[in-house]
């Protein structure tokens, strides 16, 4: 399903003061305090490696009355693969996911590329020991053991994407969303033309040539399969300066000719920050877990 949404003036009013509402409660100054509310309660700083500098910390968020059956979501947090870190997972979205519908949620750390250190791959290999502490949690904790959704902003989209169609032969990723995330490192509208991001991609590889193999081994448009695509929601800004709307396109086109489930979102003048168009982001990823990935709740 594509879809493209425009952004009619008779609404706009209403989204900012939403979005307003969004961004107060998502602020990263709430941190590890005031994330409790009469809906979910929230488990924090666990750790489940040993990276240096808490890079291998986890929250946990959960509805007051979990069912044996409530599903587990896990967030990646964006930043560059550089920066950024799990305190990013909005609070109006904890409310929305674990209050409302009644999922987990938890929201990982992984290892930044610093000093020429902890390049690709080694936050898939944090993915995989966040995801093993997750089902070692699953029983007492009380969702569902050894099946996740992963959601994901930017550089996390990307490591949603990059783990559910390559590290994951357990077939434990059930669903994808990917907001803003890159697709292609080898892409040309990227590489060639957005220096920023080139660096970027660059510091991220190690690697400087478009056309190294690394490059597209990297690359979840080339990774994903028949056998490894799992249903997946695109959402993305039609005038983003970082990743090119094109690579959600061409993710989308390939999903489809692979046979997946996928759906596309465009958001007509948004840039890669989609400040104006989260809450809308955010209805449209509740849906789709409705269809995809439902919790008990629902």
């Amino acid at each position: 399903m594509l879809s493209s949404i425009p952004m009619k003036k008779n609404h706009i009013r209403i989204l900012f003061y939403l979005i307003a509402w969004v961004f107060f409660t998502s602020s990263p100054s709430f941190g590890n305090t005031g994330l409790d509310s009469a809906s979910y309660k929230s488990i924090l700083n666990l750790s489940y490696g040993n990276a240096a500098e808490e890079r291998n910390l986890l929250d946990i968020f959960l509805p007051n009355k979990p069912h044996p059956q409530t599903r587990m979501l896990v967030f990646i947090h964006g930043g560059y693969w550089t920066k950024g870190s799990k305190n990013q997972l909005p609070k109006a979205l904890i409310q929305l996911l674990a209050g409302k519908k009644g999922y987990a949620i938890a929201s990982v750390n992984y290892r930044l590329v610093k000093n020429d250190q902890n390049r690709y791959p080694v936050q898939l290999e944090d993915l995989t020991q966040a995801l093993q502490f997750l089902n070692q949690k699953a029983d007492s904790l009380g969702y569902i053991k050894g099946e996740f959704g992963l959601l994901g902003a930017s550089a996390g989209a990307y490591l949603a994407l990059m783990y559910a169609y390559t590290a994951d032969p357990k077939k434990e990723i059930k669903t994808v969303i990917d907001i803003v995330g890159p697709t292609d490192f080898t892409d040309p509208l990227v590489r060639g033309k957005n220096e920023e991001a080139d660096r970027t991609i660059t510091n991220f590889l190690g690697v400087a040539d478009p056309n190294a193999p690394l490059a597209r081994e990297a690359s979840p448009l080339y990774r994903v399969t028949t056998k490894s695509a799992v249903p997946t929601i695109i959402f993305h800004g039609e005038n983003d300066e970082v990743v090119h709307v094109q690579q959600a396109k061409n993710l989308y086109d390939k999903l489809n000719q692979l046979g997946a489930k996928t759906q596309l979102e465009l958001y007509p003048n948004e840039t890669h920050e989609m400040k104006k168009s989260l809450f809308s982001v955010f209805l449209k990823l509740g849906a789709w877990l409705d269809q995809v990935y439902p919790s008990t709740a629902n």
